[in-house]
């Protein structure tokens, strides 16, 4: 018998049931800080590398409160299942703005705003992760992600598995990782996709959000000033 008093004792010897994981998937579901869809993101630099929580060039999940994040490994398979053009100014944290018409005025000064002011653009996707089995937003906001993200369409098209890896490219003055997009021959398990409901549901959302709205600055994308 453990001296600690306070020790967890394991109820093995009990005929109890399992805990589903439907059960499970409806209490991740209310658990959630913000309505916003999760973002998969390609880190390099910044806090979550700064404090040990995920290594660079890597593939992560930013948690609620900006502090946690789920380190993916350097390769994913993903499914996409939906896109998007999608422009943000999060140079007012109070204020972010989001715009999903490439032909809305606020999309194109987004996309025409000078470097470093807080304006990113490119494709968004809604994917399904294989090691997870959830729905995630993957945005190509960065140069290097919108040279790479138009090979993503003919997944989209077939809705067929894709992996993502990672490619680190030396600049003359810095380096960092760069997102790699290669076919994935092996398909998903029925298990490592959610249900045709929750698929259904989240691409209805993904195709009418909100404008504006709780929409998280993305890590690694420091506002430096408003460009008006």
């Amino acid at each position: 018998m453990s001296d600690n008093k306070n020790a967890l004792t394991p109820f093995t010897g009990c005929n109890l049931p399992a805990v589903s994981t439907e059960k499970l998937d409806a209490l991740d579901d209310v658990s959630q800080a913000t309505e916003f869809l999760p973002r998969i993101q390609l880190i390099t630099k910044g806090k979550y590398v700064d404090t040990g929580k995920i290594a660079p060039g890597h593939w992560g999940v930013p948690q609620p409160g900006g502090e946690d994040i789920i380190d993916l490994g350097d390769k994913i398979d993903v499914i996409p299942m939906d896109g998007r053009t999608k422009a943000l100014d999060v140079s007012d944290k109070e204020n972010i703005i989001s715009v999903y018409d490439g032909k809305d005025p606020e999309f194109q000064r987004i996309k025409n705003a000078p470097k470093n002011t807080g304006c990113m653009w490119g494709p968004s996707y809604l994917v399904i992760e294989r090691s997870t089995g959830k729905l995630y937003e993957l945005y190509f906001s960065n140069k290097s992600g919108r040279q790479e993200a138009n090979k993503i369409k003919p997944f989209l098209v077939s809705r067929t598995p894709c992996t993502l890896g990672i490619r680190y490219k030396k600049g003359p003055d810095y380096g960092w990782h760069v997102p790699v997009v290669t076919k994935c021959s092996e398909p998903f398990a029925s298990e490592s996709v959610p249900p045709i409901e929750k698929i259904n549901e989240e691409i209805e959302k993904f195709n009418n959000p909100q404008k504006g709205g709780d929409e998280k600055v993305p890590e690694d994308e420091a506002p430096k000033g408003r460009a008006r």
